[in-house]
């Protein structure tokens, strides 16, 4: 059954990445995309199938890890003997509280438990999602795969993640289903389930450009972290970043900094309209 499970993780992530790029590029070119996912969908299983469909109807999170013991979705313990199935893969396994799909796989990613007292304060805009210690103005990667790296040993370093080459395995295997990156130079490589924690991402910025896709340069890469929970409301932070970089003044305000305090305070005065 581990081909199943493999393929309805892979139907999630392409389903979140149609819903990103709709939400980044609502006249993007998606027929292609859509195509994968009929042709996917249609290898499941039809009762396997059919409870996705149903699931999906009330919730776009279908298939969820098991975190600590629990449910990643909704939290609810799940029993040894269960978790044990799940792990050797023998069947396809729900959770009997939110009928979620579960999935086990080893090293996800955490974020870092900080000390009291050192958490990240509370309030509203981009300071929920970031800090200006997760600024980088000039990123030292010249290659995709080096810009999602030093990001993401910059967030470990910092103190925001644990594992940091789990994180970068797992950004490189969604960019290799279809690229994060979008118009306007902007890319957003992400990692999903991350455990615990909130949604984070460090921004790392180069005025060359770093090639994610085709022929387009990213000069601005958003490395995300996505805790289980927040995977919905990650596309709200995407819509206000893209719609926030939408026009070339604000883009060339950005890639003017040559600090991380000059990017933070940049950033803050710059979202302030579209994310709250």
């Amino acid at each position: 059954m581990k081909h199943v499970l493999n393929q309805l993780v892979q139907l999630q992530e392409l389903n979140f990445a149609l819903a990103e790029h709709r939400a980044s590029d609502p006249e993007a070119r998606l027929k292609p995309l859509e195509e994968s996912i009929a042709k996917l969908f249609e290898k499941l299983p039809e009762d396997v199938a059919h409870r996705f469909e149903r699931i999906q109807r009330n919730n776009p999170l279908v298939v969820v890890p098991i975190l600590r013991g629990n449910c990643g979705g909704c939290g609810v313990g799940v029993s040894s003997g269960t978790a044990n199935d799940i792990r050797a893969a023998k069947d396809v396994f729900t959770c009997q509280n939110c009928g979620r799909f579960l999935f086990y796989e080893e090293g996800l990613p955490r974020q870092a438990q900080k000390p009291a007292g050192a958490k990240r304060p509370l309030g509203a805009g981009i300071a929920r999602f970031s800090d200006v210690n997760l600024m980088v103005p000039k990123l030292a990667a010249k290659t995709r795969d080096e810009a999602i790296a030093e990001l993401a040993q910059l967030m470990a370093a910092q103190g925001f993640v644990e594992n940091p080459d789990a994180l970068v395995e797992m950004a490189l295997r969604r960019e290799a289903m279809v690229s994060t990156a979008v118009e306007h130079g902007l890319a957003f490589p992400h990692v999903r389930n991350v455990e615990g924690g909130s949604l984070t991402f460090a921004l790392g910025m180069r005025s060359a450009g770093v090639k994610f896709d085709g022929d387009g340069l990213s000069k601005m890469v958003f490395l995300i972290v996505i805790p289980t929970a927040a995977s919905a409301f990650y596309l709200r932070l995407l819509a206000g970043l893209v719609r926030t970089f939408s026009t070339a003044d604000a883009r060339a305000r950005m890639l003017k900094c040559d600090s991380p305090e000059a990017m933070w305070k940049t950033l803050n005065a710059l979202t302030r309209q579209h994310i709250q």
